[in-house]
């Protein structure tokens, strides 16, 4: 089967490494597969497998939004759905199934749309406003897709609730983790910090959505009762106002923002605490690269599928994303010898699981 897999670009996103595994599953089991990328160019764009060609759409868009990106790469992606002709279309992640609903109107091939983050997940004044464009712009992208993929139960019943109907052409394929692959990744020598305090690990584009700013409250306010040090690895637009922050709650030698790279499990490793406090999320990578690491957890009940990975708490601490209090008592006990570790939990969400699952759905089908 011919098949062309949609992708943003190869930046360090949950989204990227797995649309990376997916396509690399699907062509070692005999399929064709073409990743198409509106932009070329990511630190993982070094990891796309042998077998798996790569078309870049490259619009000539190197800043401004992602929507804007999406409707510069039209044309160009419905070119190349002509004249390569793939049997199946699978948008990987959330931003580009709209254009991927449009590149293929008309056109003799099936569509996948793999719905990888929240649909709820507007806050402040126009929150009324912008959820209602969502649930517009998420019924048209679902009635039109032949098959939909969701990455948890919570997203299978926001699905329901914007129509009943679709739930006849929903699967839900929970986000897997390559545990092998992940802690012999965890391996790699690292240069030492000089520094023995613990280390706190925070992973994420620097976006509101990641909630980094109530984790840094929780970090001064935790700090009061532990040394320890907070890392952040990621970049986008609120960089400087979380720098900034930093240096007014006086954490100014206690933390430190990198940008992202292409391993970054011997930190996960080494850290004592991973913390996800996201006001929303699909189904997060980096909470399951920290279990398979074995590390302590922190996360916010409404990270996407946290509550249910981590089973309500049992496998790591759980607080709401707005309570910087809670998110610093949990932080502080998971420095403590009362710690919740993850115990093995990653073995339930390896990626063999879900991989299998994804060539199952593809090879069901049936050309038009």
């Amino acid at each position: 089967m011919k098949i062309v897999v949609f992708i943003e670009d190869f930046g360090a996103t949950g989204v990227a490494r797995n649309t990376i595994a997916i396509a690399r599953y699907l062509s070692a089991e005999g399929h064709d597969v073409t990743i198409v990328a509106a932009r070329d160019h990511g630190v993982l764009r070094d990891n796309i497998p042998a077998g798996v060609e790569v078309h870049a759409l490259d619009p000539g868009v190197s800043a401004g939004s992602r929507g804007r990106l999406m409707r510069r790469s039209l044309l160009s992606f419905r070119g190349f759905l002509k004249r390569s002709r793939p049997d199946v279309v699978f948008s990987a992640g959330n931003h580009g199934h709209l254009l991927t609903i449009a590149a293929t109107r008309l056109l003799p091939c099936k569509v996948i749309v793999r719905i990888s983050n929240d649909l709820d997940h507007q806050r402040g004044a126009r929150a009324d406003i912008a959820g209602a464009w969502r649930r517009l712009k998420f019924r048209t992208i679902l009635s039109r897709a032949d098959r939909i993929v969701l990455v948890s139960s919570r997203l299978a019943e926001q699905v329901r609730a914007i129509d009943a109907d679709f739930a006849r052409k929903t699967a839900v394929i929970p986000n897997g983790v390559d545990v092998a692959a992940v802690r012999a990744g965890a391996q790699t020598p690292v240069e030492p910090s000089g520094d023995d305090r613990p280390l706190v690990l925070a992973v994420g584009r620097l976006v509101e959505q990641k909630n980094f700013g109530t984790l840094l409250e929780a970090a001064a306010i935790a700090r009061k009762s532990v040394n320890f040090r907070l890392l952040l690895i990621g970049s986008g637009p609120l960089k400087d106002d979380l720098l900034s922050r930093v240096e007014a709650l006086g954490l100014g030698e206690s933390v430190r923002i990198v940008d992202p790279v292409p391993n970054p499990f011997p930190l996960f490793k080494q850290a004592a605490v991973m913390v996800l406090p996201s006001w929303w999320e699909g189904s997060s990578n980096v909470l399951l690269e920290a279990l398979a690491c074995e590390t302590p957890i922190v996360a916010s009940r409404t990270a996407g599928s946290a509550e249910e990975a981590l089973d309500g708490g049992r496998y790591g601490l759980l607080v709401d994303p707005g309570d910087a209090d809670a998110l610093a008592d949990a932080i502080v006990r998971q420095l403590g010898p009362d710690r919740v570790s993850p115990a093995g939990r990653a073995a339930d969400y390896d990626r063999t699981r879900s991989l299998r699952a994804y060539a199952a759905l593809i090879a069901g089908m049936e050309p038009r």
